[in-house]
């Protein structure tokens, strides 16, 4: 895949978790809240009302961030990627290994959304923000000097409005040190 904004070629692992592929992905809980279009609605005018600062941030690997799903799920190693492992000096792969067990969530496979949704929301919960009790995905935190902290998260994507662009990118760092592959902010 050729990302002209990136002005460089990304390739990804996918999974074909499509129901016509049926034996080839076992299934667990798939469900993941998303957000709503009032959801945002109110982000936005709180943020207006209260004239705070918004950063937004990108997770842009979530879903190598997440756990794996409960069933085992393995990759056919091809010729590709035999190639790309040995150019970055892993070594040969034999041939006799013709697959290789998944060790996070995969894009594509449908338990992935609901993995990365309930890791993300641990980490932003740890942070001492609350979700809404009818918008899952929309969180305040009462900072302790009383200054109020709102959160949006949109699958990978997140927007923290603060008084000030210190809080907001405080945020972003937080939740930065927990992935193993940098948030774009």
């Amino acid at each position: 895949i050729y990302k002209e904004h990136e002005q460089r070629e990304k390739a990804r692992c996918v999974c074909n978790g499509s129901p016509s592929r049926r034996g080839c992905v076992t299934l667990a809980e798939t469900y993941a809240s998303s957000l709503e279009q009032s959801g945002s609605r109110i982000f936005w005018a709180a943020s207006a009302m209260r004239n705070h600062i918004v950063l937004g941030a990108d997770a842009s690997n979530a879903f190598a961030e997440a756990p794996p799903p409960k069933a085992p799920l393995y990759v056919y190693l091809d010729t590709q990627f035999r190639e790309w492992w040995k150019a970055r000096g892993y070594g040969d792969i034999h041939p006799s290994h013709k697959v290789m067990r998944v060790k996070k969530a995969l894009q594509g496979h449908p338990e992935s959304p609901r993995l990365w949704a309930t890791l993300i929301d641990k980490i932003i919960s740890a942070l001492g923000f609350v979700p809404c009790h009818h918008e899952p995905c929309l969180y305040i935190k009462h900072d302790t000097s009383g200054k109020d902290i709102y959160f949006l998260r949109q699958v990978d994507d997140f927007a923290v409005s603060a008084s000030t662009i210190e809080d907001a990118e405080g945020i972003i760092s937080s939740i930065n040190s927990k992935m193993s592959i940098q948030i774009k902010s």
